[in-house]
């Protein structure tokens, strides 16, 4: 089929006639900032679902109205200014996401005709959910950190107390051996004591039995008389006999008794012990 040219060219011309119309209206709508709902009073508030400017009293109105009493409106002279377009004084209706920008009617016809649009109010509601889906999110996320490091805490200060009690234990269990054998030796060296103490007891008994037959014999023979005799002559050679029986030994060489203690290195000691380790 073919098209019409000229019937093209004229409804193309009417179009434009109606979008510069639109325009200009828009702009007078926008240099005056009038309420856009009794044409009035000065339009303070700016309705996101509606896409509207609002007086005081319709904005009281609207809001009043069941479908609208959710409504947000932003109020002020500078929020309201940031919704109009630096280029062409129209007011942003649509929002592009390709060049994430608010636009005018004007340019998303002229700059962003092939970009996805949506409208402001839609946009922004939608990156409101976003943003909000997004921090309960962060929120969910920082609420199971933090129950995992309570429960890490715990465990780690239980494994801790586990630790301590192993290295407690196993450094009794070696205090325990250390005693043991600190009493077998002590309990050795006290049997030889009473060993060898009785041994030169017994020595020093006969040495002392000795001394005392031999003063006994001293003071025997300074009694007996000088006179020369037969019998007298007898009797030292009988206490000659018994003199010469005792054979004084030889005392036994003294004990004795010595230690050598170990300097024990921390090697050493490391080595009775476990292996720490620290992830």
């Amino acid at each position: 089929m073919f098209s019409d040219k000229s019937g093209d060219k004229t409804k193309l011309a009417t179009i434009n006639c109606s979008y510069i119309l639109i325009i200009a209206f828009k702009m007078a709508q926008a240099a005056a900032s009038t309420c856009e709902i009794c044409i009035g009073g000065p339009g303070e508030h700016y309705c996101l679902q509606c896409n509207q400017l609002f007086c005081e009293s319709c904005k009281l109105s609207h809001l009043r109205a069941n479908i609208c009493k959710n409504h947000t409106f932003l109020s002020g002279p500078k929020k309201s200014d940031t919704l109009f377009c630096a280029e062409h004084e129209e007011r942003c209706l649509s929002y592009c996401h390709d060049c994430d920008t608010p636009v005018c009617i004007v340019c998303s016809d002229e700059k962003h005709r092939h970009h996805l649009m949506k409208g402001l109010a839609e946009s922004i509601q939608e990156l409101k959910s976003e943003l909000f889906e997004k921090i309960e999110t962060k929120v969910a996320t920082a609420n199971f950190n933090l129950g995992k490091i309570e429960k890490d805490t715990k465990a780690y200060r239980e494994k801790v107390k586990a630790v301590i009690k192993t290295i407690t234990e196993e450094g009794k269990y070696w205090k325990q051996l250390i005693d043991k054998k600190v009493e077998a030796l002590t309990k050795l060296v006290q049997d030889k004591e009473q060993r060898e103490t009785q041994n030169m007891t017994a020595y020093s008994e006969v040495y002392k039995g000795v001394a005392e037959n031999c003063k006994t014999w001293q003071n025997n023979i300074k009694k007996m008389e000088t006179t020369a005799d037969m019998l007298l002559l007898n009797k030292l050679k009988q206490l000659k006999n018994d003199v010469d029986q005792i054979v004084v030994k030889q005392i036994p060489n003294a004990p004795d008794v010595s230690y050598r203690n170990k300097k024990t290195s921390d090697a050493e000691i490391d080595n009775l012990f476990g292996e720490l380790q620290f992830l």
